[in-house]
């Protein structure tokens, strides 16, 4: 994967500059969102329903990482980038370090038909912002488009990874209960065992 990502890199730049970083805060109400899925009419589709959305302007559409990556080399980066997984023969997982690498500030949310919770974990370990389902309410991406750029480190957007956290924190917890509980039965045991000693003695 390390090789791939060197050589979408290296094919964007082309001996360009990388793109300049986004404004922050306040600069821009209206996010800028660009789609990058194989199927084309589907992104088209869904370009044309995020553009109903208040303050969202899907305002291009890539076929392939390639694509996205040359333009990414030359332009300014939109404040989020929808990425599919399944982009024809590659995976848009291989993609991220490379978009990251033009332009750092952009929020890459992963949009996918099914959920996987390795894919999942790979995206949020690559540097991806959110792991989205094209199955959800237009309304509830919208919401977690506008998540994404306001708080990027939300684990909300990785529903699987936040689950597992949780469940990792009940599980510590637990471990500490019964690690204290189990303390307070030796103490009394050695208490006993003590006061045993000290009466036979008598």
């Amino acid at each position: 994967m390390k090789k791939t990502e060197n050589v979408l890199v290296s094919k964007a730049k082309g001996g360009s500059a990388p793109a300049p970083a986004l404004a922050t805060g306040s600069e821009r109400r209206v996010l800028r969102v660009w789609v990058v899925d194989d199927n084309a009419a589907l992104s088209e589709l869904f370009a044309q329903l995020l553009n109903r959305q208040p303050g969202i302007r899907c305002a291009r559409k890539f076929p392939s990482a390639e694509a996205v990556l040359a333009t990414l080399a030359e332009e300014r980066p939109p404040d989020i980038l929808l990425l599919d997984i399944n982009l024809g023969g590659q995976s848009g997982l291989s993609a991220i370090r490379p978009i990251k690498k033009l332009a750092p500030s952009v929020r890459v949310l992963m949009l996918t038909m099914f959920s996987n919770s390795f894919y999942e974990v790979e995206a949020f370990r690559a540097g991806a912002t959110g792991f989205l389902l094209k199955s959800y309410e237009l309304a509830d991406i919208a919401r977690l488009i506008h998540e994404a750029y306001r708080n990027p480190k939300s684990l909300d957007l990785f529903p699987n990874i936040a689950l597992h956290k949780e469940a990792a924190l009940e599980q510590e917890a637990e471990e500490a209960r019964n690690s204290a509980e189990g303390s307070v039965l030796v103490r009394a045991i050695r208490r006993m065992y003590k006061a045993a000693r000290a009466q036979a003695a008598t």
